[in-house]
């Protein structure tokens, strides 16, 4: 196992991050020289090929291009190159806004309902594309409506160096010779990164930090990315699938770029005095910083088991144990849960649509399957019995939230089933609210016509019961982690996720811990950190405590082990956040020990040992199978299957990390995701420390615990929660704290 401390938390800086930040400008600079190539954000790269677009539906265009990045390994430094494709709706901003605005319109909703449809709307389809300049793409933080292009200035330097304030409109005309046709559309706000334009601040926060200014853009001057949704005849997954790219195409494509280093063609520019200097070509700038761009790295991997999954109580029924293959499994295996009386579950449908569908028929087929997985129901228990509530009016919010408030909940009421239509949909943020927060009652939202899918209506019921029954409090399944050779029978192991979001100059904290010994039980927590009201430090302490708590009330005694999951990035990233974090929980830990000293054995935090792991994933590298035909003389790619674990060659020498690849996917690739162990408690005893293939073994078998899905994700689940949860709170509950005992947001 390689030993890391916190002192060397800061390992990767100096000389070498240096060194690997000039070899990726260079690279940049090189691939620049090609007038077809486009950049998109700091480390993207996107070559543009205008003969070669593709229109395939509503205006959607694909662009390909590459990612570029290099990276230190325990092998040297290697320069990653991976092609990808960008899909660009043909629809601006504003154009889609006049599209929502109509329909809003004809639903019969307020001027504050159309503001905040459009809002909700674009916090859901983040990514634009800007058409001037370099065709940058950005991620929206929200849409300003008390702004506008004529009544907004912003600082710029004009050419002699000066700088002036002018309205956003003229900006545009002077830097881009573009005329804006509409000077009253709303101004999108744009997320801050670390490498935005100066020129864009706006005059009254002239005197801020560069981390605090808002980036606004046009609407009309900016298109959406990705696809339109609610496509009935499934365009979308034609659009889908006419990019996705298997490896040996991708192999063609990459090669494009090994020319592009090797071209000796250079281009001729003007200076600043009008004359005309020849740049060096791509081939001199490469052989003058000693780049070569070799053929594929290969190494060998290993691949995980994975795991069995038990279902329901008797642990000794063989017909209750299932192994996935190859990442998914497929089961009608009996579930526990908790009982379901005719008082605590009910439905809701819209009134309009009794004509076209049998809601009572639908929910008593969701009770068939309920039944075929065990579910415990009272002895009075009948479909017909259950309450379903009509919505009257679902014009708008207001008239709908009357008739919810008609219905007659009862106190033991603790689930509902929301039916729903493109109505209904509209206000999930605003139902989520009434019930969950409101009333303290789960809902399980379901989208009517999609039930009644011919090839994929029975599948949605299944999944729709795996939601239901966690979100009650029950189990879908569990692994057995001793039997995995993972745990000790006598040993307690506490699984954390945490993820964060700055907003502005607030920071939201959300985490999600395990609370039983098969760890598929949690307790979630969120919180917002106001700028000057809330140190952070004290909110991770806080929500740390209350992790540790709540695992100890459940447990016979203090966990041997804690592992934090924490969403991260790149090298740097991860070291900030370890330094900014770890003293935290270090100190909680410290705290414990010490109350618990001398009071009992079971709950001696002196045992307990602390990692903390950072995630990242989206990772530069992809991995492959190589499959050689000896007898044809050819080499095929194929994605390699589930639980490839990378842990040499491609990392770093002084570094406890490995790369993860629990999904198999058979369309395009797949991206494994970097594990990165920034801390670990290590004992003198080796026998008490955790190997690393058994922490690589429990990060795969982890990923098998999120119900939405019938196989393993990306990331350990418990990770995957706390990023949902917080946008879940965050629409829900806006900036006030809140936790939950069950997942009721996935």
């Amino acid at each position: 196992m390689k030993e890391i401390s916190f002192k060397n938390v800061n390992d990767f800086s100096g000389d070498k991050q240096k060194f690997k930040t000039i070899i990726e400008n260079i690279f940049r600079d090189i691939v620049m020289k090609n007038p077809k190539v486009i950049k998109f954000h700091d480390r993207t790269l996107f070559e543009i090929d205008p003969n070669n677009i593709t229109n395939i539906y509503n205006k959607n265009n694909f662009y390909s291009g590459y990612i570029t990045s290099a990276n230190i390994t325990e092998s040297g430094l290697y320069m990653l190159v991976n092609n990808i494709n960008k899909l660009i709706t043909g629809k601006t901003v504003l154009e889609k806004m006049r599209e929502l605005r109509s329909k809003f319109k004809a639903e019969n909703r307020n001027h504050s309902e159309i503001v905040q449809g459009i809002k909700d709307y674009f916090r859901y389809h983040r990514t634009v594309l800007t058409t001037y300049g370099s065709l940058r793409t950005y991620r929206i933080n929200d849409i300003n409506f008390d702004k506008d292009p004529s009544n907004t200035n912003i600082n710029y330097k004009d050419k002699d160096g000066k700088t002036i304030s002018i309205p956003l409109s003229n900006y545009y005309k002077i830097q881009y010779q573009l005329e804006i046709k509409n000077k009253k559309q709303p101004l999108i706000v744009a997320e801050n990164n670390f490498n935005k334009n100066k020129n864009l601040l706006p005059s009254n926060d002239k005197n801020n930090s560069s981390q605090n200014y808002e980036i606004y853009l046009i609407p009309e001057l900016v298109y959406i990315t990705g696809f339109e949704e609610d496509k009935s005849d499934n365009s979308h997954k034609r659009i889908i699938s006419h990019g996705i790219k298997n490896q040996n195409q991708k192999n063609s494509k990459i090669r494009g770029i090994f020319n592009l280093i090797n071209s000796n063609n250079s281009k001729q520019i003007k200076n600043k005095k009008g004359e005309k200097v020849n740049l060096k070509s791509p081939k001199e700038l490469s052989d003058e910083w000693g780049i070569n761009l070799g053929s594929n790295l290969s190494f060998q991997g290993m691949v995980l088991p994975p795991p069995q999954l038990y279902f329901g109580n008797n642990k000794e029924l063989n017909k209750n144990i299932l192994t996935p293959k190859n990442g998914r499994f497929q089961t009608a295996n009996p579930f526990t849960s908790n009982m379901i009386t005719t008082k605590n579950i009910f439905f809701v449908y819209d009134r309009i649509d009794e004509k076209k569908f049998n809601h009572r028929q639908l929910f008593t087929s969701i009770m068939v399957i309920f039944r075929e997985k065990n579910f415990q129901f009272s002895n009075d228990f009948h479909p017909n019995k259950i309450l379903g509530y009509a919505i009257e009016d679902t014009s708008n919010w207001e008239n709908t939230k009357r008739s919810l408030n008609k219905m007659k909940i009862d106190r033991e009421t603790k689930f509902g089933i929301i039916f729903c239509n493109s109505k209904l949909e509209n206000y999930y943020n605003q139902l989520k609210e009434f019930f969950v927060k409101q009333n303290n009652i789960s809902t399980q939202h379901v989208i009517t016509s999609k039930l009644l899918d011919s090839r994929r209506g029975k599948t949605m019921k299944y999944n729709l019961v795996d939601q239901i029954n966690v979100k009650r409090g029950g189990q879908n399944f569990y692994i057995n982690f001793t039997n995995e050779k993972i745990f000790k029978e006598d040993q307690v192991f506490l699984i954390i996720g945490l993820d964060s979001k700055r907003s502005n100059k607030n920071i939201t904290y959300s985490m999600t811990s395990s609370k039983n010994f098969e760890l598929n039980k949690f307790y979630t927590q969120e919180e917002t950190c106001l700028d000057k009201v809330q140190p952070k430090n004290e909110t991770l302490t806080k929500m740390f405590k209350a992790a540790i708590n709540k695992l100890i009330t459940m447990a016979p005694q203090s966990p041997d082990y804690i592992i934090i999951y924490r969403q991260g990035g790149n090298d740097m990233q991860n070291k900030r956040l370890a330094v900014e974090e770890l003293d935290n929980f270090l100190q909680v830990l410290k705290d414990f020990r010490e109350n618990y000293k001398n009071k009992d054995e079971l709950h001696n935090f002196t045992k307990s040992k602390l990692y903390y792991i950072c995630c990242n994933l989206k990772s530069d590298l992809k991995f492959f199978e190589v499959h050689r035909d000896y007898k044809n003389n050819t080499i095929d790619y194929k994605n390699p299957v589930s639980g490839l674990i990378v842990d040499e060659k491609v990392t770093q020498s002084n570094r406890y990390e490995f790369y993860l690849q629990p999904q198999f996917v058979n369309q395009g690739t797949a991206t494994p995701c970097h594990y990165q162990v920034m801390y670990y408690d290590k004992s003198p005893k080796e026998e008490d420390n955790l190997e690393i293939e058994k922490l690589q073994k429990l990060c795969f078998d982890l990923t098998f615990y999120y119900w939405t899905w019938s196989g393993a994700i990306r990331v350990p689940s418990l990770l995957k929660m706390s990023t949902t949860a917080m946008d879940f709170c965050k629409r829900v509950y806006g900036n006030e704290s809140c936790s939950f005992e069950d997942p009721i947001f996935i």
